[in-house]
């Protein structure tokens, strides 16, 4: 929740946060500093979102309140009904976990989420000029920049969760589809079916019990099981604390982002495999 009140920047807190304020402006920290967070779960991912939010400022983070809601070791149950009563309320909701080598991040930011990006700017050539069309044309100053005001629509989690993959539309995208949105279905059920996540304490039998989730999960979506192959099984146990670090860090970003009201957002999911060493955004659910 960001405050009416347009709060104080003491000079203090302006040396302290010197080089996030030359990053991305006064204005934007002052939301920060008059910003409440909900963060629910404090695990390792959990842990390295809730160290991101404070360095860069906010007023507070409490565990159950506020108008800005990130989950973490969540089931898909819960998360969806935060989501869905938030929405409601046009609260701002992050999910996010961390299983293994794998981790990921939900936002949505209600179907209207307003904020401003830092633009080139086109600087129009001045006085008469004898060089012929091209030189009359304007051009990109890299020595000066305007703020471009943009906004961007979100879907729940429910819709991005729910994608009819047997729709001819979702099927000319399935091949451009990353793997990991079909193993988070996967990892999310596991955690559904037995209360908690895969446990190196039990690898066999938890190993033969994701092998048979994910043929029941993805047979359920419509899609072929060749999709995920047997070699995920062996790396969605525990969490990986420099895995939590990664996806610990873009889920703190993208907060302050929502909060400040500055950058474009991820939209609306972002998944990291840790075995690849990569991360990708990408968009599912309703446009």
């Amino acid at each position: 929740m960001i405050e009416k009140e347009d709060p104080v920047i003491s000079e203090e807190e302006a040396a302290q946060y010197d080089r996030q304020i030359r990053l991305w402006g006064l204005d934007a920290q002052k939301r920060l500093r008059g910003s409440r967070v909900l963060l629910a779960g404090l695990g390792g991912l959990g842990a390295e979102v809730a160290k991101n939010l404070i360095l860069a400022g906010v007023k507070g983070i409490t565990l159950l309140d506020h108008d800005q809601v990130c989950l973490t070791g969540c089931s898909r149950d819960l998360m969806v009904r935060v989501d869905q009563l938030c929405s409601q309320r046009n609260i701002k909701v992050f999910c996010g976990d961390v299983y293994g080598y794998y981790g990921y991040m939900f936002c949505n930011l209600g179907q209207e989420h307003n904020y401003v990006e830092e633009k080139p700017k086109l600087v129009k050539p001045t006085g008469e000029s004898n060089n012929g069309p091209e030189a009359k044309r304007a051009k990109v100053d890299p020595n000066q920049t305007t703020m471009v005001k943009k906004t961007a629509s979100f879907c729940t989690l429910k819709e991005a969760l729910e994608v009819d993959w047997t729709s001819e539309k979702a099927r000319a995208g399935l091949k451009r589809t990353p793997v990991d949105y079909f193993l988070l279905h996967v990892l999310l059920k596991f955690r559904t079916d037995k209360g908690r996540d895969p446990d190196p304490q039990s690898f066999a039998d938890d190993s033969q019990l994701l092998r048979q989730i994910r043929d029941d999960v993805l047979e359920a979506l419509g899609v072929s099981s060749d999709l995920l192959n047997d070699d995920f099984i062996s790396y969605c146990f525990s969490e990986m604390s420099p895995v939590c670090a990664v996806v610990g860090g873009v889920l703190g970003q993208e907060v302050v982002k929502a909060l400040s009201q500055r950058d474009a957002p991820h939209r609306n999911f972002f998944f990291f495999d840790g075995r690849k060493g990569n991360g990708v955004v990408d968009y599912f659910g309703s446009n």
